[in-house]
């Protein structure tokens, strides 16, 4: 046991340093949605207002929970509102999804445990997961800790592993309602299969069922005082249709086949023949654990499947758009059952040896591209450079500034200049807005502006590349005022005018 966890230790370390090294020296997004949610919790924490709901979903007028929202606070209150305070949290989650991942494949020996740990390390899933922090990312970390709990509440029927799952289960549908629904489905199918029916009739289970009830209460309680709006949406959205949502099963299922083989490749490291050969040996291994009475030999097999092919079936079944990001906990199932040797003890020795080999090139190519700069404007250190540079060319002035982005609301400028401009250069542009004299879209906005003290008239306009190709009408608000210079910082362009004082 000792040595297992030497082992596990090691590999979580490994994995640590490595997602530090990424993500490091501001190289990690900060997005409209990541900035969205800091923007929500400041005016959380900064305002003491508690909140119902958190991030807006696909599904226009429905919320998913708060408890995202209560997680961030926790990074964002220890750093003082730090953005990368939050990609720290996010990998202290991966160390702990991951140390349960591998404790449920040790059994299995150590090339079993290397494996594990080398997709959870160096996936390229899991690793854009924790380059950015967003509300469904804890629901890929945190599935092995369920699956584990799952597994030892059917083996002990214990109270501890009782609230540990059903207040997961409840997490997860506050973090992504898309995938969250699932849940409650895996665990009844894992009791019903697994021959522990009596379960149903224990105090314990209906105590976890309450504290599953207890972290839905904000989102009814929202719900029913605005006139079940988010009821509504739901059933107008599933009713209303669209090109991703098909009703017939029949002509779903190549879809959402598509669709799970897309998030399978990259957990595979994108090696798309050996993820083909993959999915044809897990479904002949599928058949053969069937027809062999296999299915409730193995509780961590038998859970493990249920996570993935309910929510397929699901998709198959329920006219909903499928994103990449709704299948998180099933890419850290799939790594999970790969290593419990369910295609058979020597396919998966084979195999593993093959991904420790694909991670080691992965290694080898982030040592070759980390000295290239990255050219996403969506990356905090671009953004930062940017703010940077209007605050050393305002000497020290007040000035006014507005954004242009793709998608339109300019969350993470709102964020920056309220954070790092005033943390750094000591105070808050005059105005900081996407454009002057529009609708306000900051909650309590007019509590976190600056002073228009000391006004220079310098106006910094700062553009992100005009993918939608909007720029110009954006631009033309400032076509009157004196033009005075323009540059590139990394990939995003800085203007500078002067108003007419």
């Amino acid at each position: 046991m000792r040595k297992n966890l030497k082992l596990i230790l090691i590999i979580l370390i490994i994995g640590a340093v490595y997602r530090l090294s990424l993500t490091s020296n501001g190289n990690f997004l900060f997005n409209m949605d990541n900035a969205r949610d800091m923007v929500d919790v400041r005016e959380m924490v900064e305002t003491s207002k508690l909140r119902l709901i958190g991030p807006t979903s696909a599904i226009e007028g429905f919320y998913n929970g708060p408890a995202w929202y209560y997680l961030l606070a926790i990074p964002y209150i220890l750093s003082g509102g730090d953005p990368y305070a939050s990609i720290l949290m996010e990998i202290a989650l991966w160390a702990l999804g991951g140390f349960f991942l591998i404790f449920l494949v040790k059994d299995f020996g150590k090339l079993a445990a290397v494996s594990a740990g080398s997709l959870w390390i160096l996936s390229n899933y899991v690793v854009l997961t924790t380059s950015y922090a967003f509300n469904p990312n804890p629901i890929l970390f945190l599935t092995p800790l369920f699956i584990f709990f799952l597994k030892k509440y059917l083996e002990t029927e214990k109270l501890v592993f009782s609230l540990g799952i059903f207040l997961l289960a409840g997490l997860f549908f506050n973090f992504e309602m898309n995938f969250g629904v699932f849940i409650p489905l895996v665990l009844i199918f894992s009791v019903f299969l697994s021959g522990k029916r009596n379960i149903f009739k224990s105090k314990n289970f209906w105590l976890g069922v309450f504290i599953y009830l207890l972290t839905l209460m904000p989102q009814v309680a929202f719900d029913i005082k605005h006139n079940f709006i988010m009821s509504k949406s739901v059933i107008k959205y599933l009713s209303a249709g669209s090109p991703d949502q098909i009703i017939n099963p029949i002509k779903r299922l190549p879809l959402i086949s598509e669709k799970f083989f897309n998030v399978t490749v990259p957990t595979f490291m994108n090696h798309q023949f050996f993820t083909k050969l993959l999915t044809y040996i897990f479904f002949m291994s599928l058949y053969l654990f069937i027809k062999r009475g296999h299915w409730n030999k193995n509780l961590t097999v038998l859970i493990t499947l249920l996570y993935i092919l309910i929510p397929f079936l699901g998709y198959v079944l329920l006219p909903t758009t499928v994103n990449p990001w709704h299948l998180g906990g099933v890419v850290a199932a799939i790594i999970l059952l790969f290593n419990l040797q369910f295609l058979g003890r020597l396919p998966t020795l084979i195999l593993s040896i093959f991904v420790i080999y694909f991670a080691l090139i992965n290694i080898n190519n982030y040592f070759k591209e980390r000295s290239i700069p990255s050219n996403d404007p969506s990356v905090y250190k671009n953004e930062v450079a940017a703010i940077d540079y209007v605050y050393k060319k305002a000497e020290g002035k007040n000035f006014s500034v507005y954004t242009y982005l793709p998608s339109v609301y300019d969350y993470p400028y709102q964020y920056l200049f309220w954070w790092y401009g005033k943390k750094t250069y000591g105070y808050i542009p005059g105005e900081y807005v996407y454009s002057p004299n529009k609708p306000q879209y900051i909650p309590s906005q007019d509590k976190f502006q600056g002073s228009k003290k000391n006004y220079s008239g310098l106006v910094f306009l700062i553009k992100e590349p005009d993918r939608i190709k909007m720029r110009q009408a954006w631009e033309n608000d400032y076509k009157d005022m004196e033009f005075i210079s323009k540059e590139m910082i990394g990939p995003i362009e800085v203007e500078i005018r002067k108003e007419k004082m």
